[in-house]
């Protein structure tokens, strides 16, 4: 269920985005850097043609020469375009801020932006707003109206809230990406369960997998000032009180490792992950983050 709270801080820094895009830096890079990490990695069959001496024997259609008693290559061509899918985690952690903006907001601003982006480059996009199911699903296209589509979708409230599922959610997506797709995370990554890694590993198997994790600077550390605080879990709604000084440096510790294990499971799966707090310029720090992917996947 939506937060009234949201409908005030979301929708109108949503419904100006386009504006925001525009002018980003973003653009620059994704015509640039970043298509240049993915364009021309995949290869797409596009017929036979007859052997010729000095052909790489292993390119023989066995079965397809069988058939036309001539020996056959397979021949193929570079895909000149990249499908591009985002899953945004719309779920009740997503709904917090200890500053101007809630990690949904924050995190819509980066998917719009990006999307603008791609979409001006000529790619696809499609979109899925997530929390245990897949509460949207806009196919992949392009064009303007595209983008568009999406904002509407980042901007209605409604599609806000709920528990979270990754693992769920990723196994719901096999079925709706067909084929070489680029799928990018958007997520706090709190509430993960025991098995989530292991669709993360099958999701890498068949897309690209990049991870956007978005916290708030609460997510991290608490208050720095002494006292007792109102804890609250955001999906079951169970309250504590907590003396930071009594627990601040444990619960510090607890959040590095957690991200550390995050990060540990998207390593293994040759899964690139951006960790972003809602206080930083995401635009500067994305761009930095494509930059140096587009140097270390040459």
């Amino acid at each position: 269920m939506a937060i009234e709270r949201l409908d005030a801080d979301l929708l109108p820094k949503i419904r100006k985005l386009d504006v925001y895009a525009r002018q980003s830096a973003l653009s620059d890079v994704i015509e640039g850097n970043w298509t240049t990490t993915f364009k021309g990695h995949g290869m797409e069959f596009s017929g036979y043609r007859s052997y010729q001496y000095g052909d790489d024997a292993s390119l023989i259609d066995w079965k397809a020469s069988l058939r036309s008693k001539s020996l056959l290559i397979k021949e193929f061509e570079e895909e000149k375009t990249v499908n591009v899918y985002f899953m945004l985690d719309v779920s009740n952690s997503m709904l917090f801020g200890s500053t101007k903006k809630f990690k949904a907001e924050y995190a819509a601003e980066i998917v719009s932006s990006l999307a603008f982006a791609i979409l001006r480059s000529g790619d696809s996009v499609g979109l899925s707003l997530f929390n245990e199911k897949l509460v949207t699903r806009l196919p992949l296209n392009v064009g303007k109206k595209m983008h568009y589509m999406i904002v509407k979708d980042l901007s209605n409230v409604n599609n806000y809230g709920g528990n979270f599922n990754l693992g769920k959610s990723l196994n719901l997506l096999f079925s709706v990406i067909k084929g070489r797709s680029v799928v990018i995370i958007v997520s706090d990554f709190l509430g993960l369960d025991e098995k989530w890694f292991k669709y993360l590993r099958i999701a890498s198997q068949k897309y690209e997998v990049i991870g956007i994790m978005i916290r708030d600077p609460r997510d991290r550390e608490l208050p720095a000032e002494s006292g007792q605080y109102l804890l609250e879990d955001p999906y079951t709604g169970e309250t504590l009180y907590v003396d930071v000084k009594q627990y601040a440096k444990a619960y510090k510790e607890f959040v590095e490792k957690e991200e550390k294990e995050i990060e540990k499971h998207f390593k293994a799966t040759r899964s690139d992950l951006l960790k972003l707090t809602t206080n930083m310029d995401f635009a500067k720090e994305v761009i930095k983050f494509f930059r140096r992917r587009a140097l270390t996947h040459r």
